[in-house]
């Protein structure tokens, strides 16, 4: 008898992906996806023995480098433009800029050795919370005390998260797969500084046409290596 295995979140999300953005947009589908993988993550955690212990005011993951996929900055800039006050909209772009130029000479590990507000946090809480980035969204501990050990010393990147082994597979599985088939329909495969690719998506719509023609959406932003 041969044994059925099952498939993987990376297989199960990338084929998934795959048909669904051969009829729809990379927009919609990310949105959609968002919905599969929040699933995934509750359901892993539920039949998890260990308990994360992420609760809404502990945010010092918030202070740690984050990098995203362009169609990601895109539902973070709907969102913003669509919910949040002109007043604050602006506080978010000053204090995006104000990362920019902290880490416009910085390598991409040293960019890694340093504290950055998130210009989208405010009193400990995620301004984009539902459609936050899938690093955001994978990023977990089940003891607080490493992330404020990182928080305290960020030059110090020998520092282990404490995480829930199946719930890393399965959240990083799910993503790579999502993120795959995106980038076999042709769409920007670079994965972007999220501070600098915001404002610029912000502040130039081309960005976004750019984007859904196949090509680089942003012209300014460091990406990967960059």
């Amino acid at each position: 008898m041969h044994k059925t295995t099952e498939p993987s979140p990376a297989g199960e999300e990338y084929q998934t992906s795959y048909v669904e953005l051969m009829d729809s947009s990379p927009h919609t589908a990310l949105i959609n996806f968002y919905g599969r993988h929040d699933q995934r993550i509750a359901q892993v955690t539920r039949q998890s023995k260990q308990d994360k212990a992420c609760i809404r005011g502990c945010a010092y993951c918030c202070h740690f480098k984050v990098i995203a996929d362009a169609v990601e900055i895109f539902a973070m800039v709907d969102y913003v433009k669509a919910r949040l006050e002109p007043q604050l909209i602006e506080q978010i772009i000053v204090s995006a800029k104000q990362n920019i130029e902290e880490a416009r000479y910085l390598s991409h590990e040293e960019q890694a050795t340093i504290n950055q507000a998130c210009p989208l946090l405010r009193d400990n809480a995620c301004l984009v919370y539902p459609v936050r980035s899938i690093k955001c969204r994978n990023f977990h501990a089940t003891d607080e005390s490493s992330c404020r050990a990182s928080y305290d010393n960020p030059k110090d990147l020998t520092i282990i998260n404490n995480s829930i082994p199946a719930l890393y597979v399965t959240a990083t599985g799910s993503g790579d797969g999502f993120i795959a088939a995106l980038h076999s329909q042709g769409y920007d495969d670079r994965i972007y500084d999220h501070n600098a690719a915001f404002v610029e998506a912000m502040e130039d719509p081309a960005c976004r046409q750019r984007y859904d023609a196949g090509k680089r959406a942003f012209r300014t932003a460091k990406y990967n290596n960059d």
